[in-house]
């Protein structure tokens, strides 16, 4: 005796939502390795050696983090030292001065700023 149900007049089985939920599933997986490897290529890329090199000429002297997202640098560039104030939304150039041997002594550099008016 044939079977009363025809296989395609069957009722809808969970193979749609199992298949969509597998879907769902490996792009969770695949978007969460993304962010691990951008992670850690953000923190220990530079370390590796994978960012991108900073041309020879211009060089960060110093950095010092004045309070959340607030840091103040020092970025030389050929003979000059500029002293820039970095926030999330901006930077603005502080001051700017000659930097002409590469072993300054501070309170020589003082004495010349203060001796130029500054």
């Amino acid at each position: 005796m044939p079977d009363p149900v025809e296989p395609s007049m069957a009722a809808p089985t969970w193979d749609f939502g199992f298949a969509a939920l597998k879907m769902i599933g490996g792009l969770f997986l695949v978007l969460a390795l993304l962010f691990v490897v951008l992670h850690l290529l953000k923190r220990y890329g530079h370390k590796a050696g994978l960012t991108r090199q900073l041309p020879a000429d211009l060089k960060l002297v110093g950095q010092m983090a004045l309070g959340p997202r607030k840091s103040v640098v020092v970025v030389r560039y050929l003979n000059k030292d500029m002293v820039l104030g970095v926030t999330d939304s901006s930077i603005t150039l502080l001051t700017e001065t000659h930097h002409d041997h590469e072993h300054a002594d501070f309170s020589k550099h003082l004495e010349q700023s203060r001796a130029k008016g500054g």
